[in-house]
């Protein structure tokens, strides 16, 4: 008999992302009970050069409406979670992470030079 599994369907966390700002932080994607996540993102237009981070929070925590109740401390993952971009064309970038014991995670775009566009999403399921 098979098991129940827990799945994030897709989910937007970034809807077209000014990356002519200094950073632009994602919405929060709840992740308890899932092993497996994947962040896409797609660089739409523009030519902008900068860095995605991956970022997870143990305190950050929400009540049963999806409101904020205590906003955390954020830590990124480090350069195995990081995507340098460089000016060029749009381009597409995918995080693929594996057995995080985070309850929390968002992405942060850090810009060096350049404009551009992007949306983000988060996927989820577990083993």
């Amino acid at each position: 008999m098979p098991g129940n599994k827990n799945a994030l369907a897709r989910t937007t966390i970034v809807s077209a992302g000014d990356m002519s700002q200094a950073t632009v932080t994602s919405s929060v994607g709840k992740i308890e009970f899932l092993d497996n996540i994947g962040i896409q993102v797609n660089i739409t237009a523009g030519t902008p050069s900068g860095a995605f981070d991956v970022q997870v929070s143990a305190d950050h925590t929400e009540d049963n409406l999806g409101n904020v109740t205590n906003a955390g401390n954020w830590i990124s993952l480090g350069s195995t979670y990081t995507s340098t971009i460089t000016s060029g064309s749009p381009s597409n970038v995918y995080f693929d992470l594996y057995g995080l014991s985070s309850l929390f995670i968002r992405l942060l775009y850090t810009k060096s030079s350049g404009t551009g566009t992007f949306n983000a999403y988060l996927v989820g399921k577990s083993i």
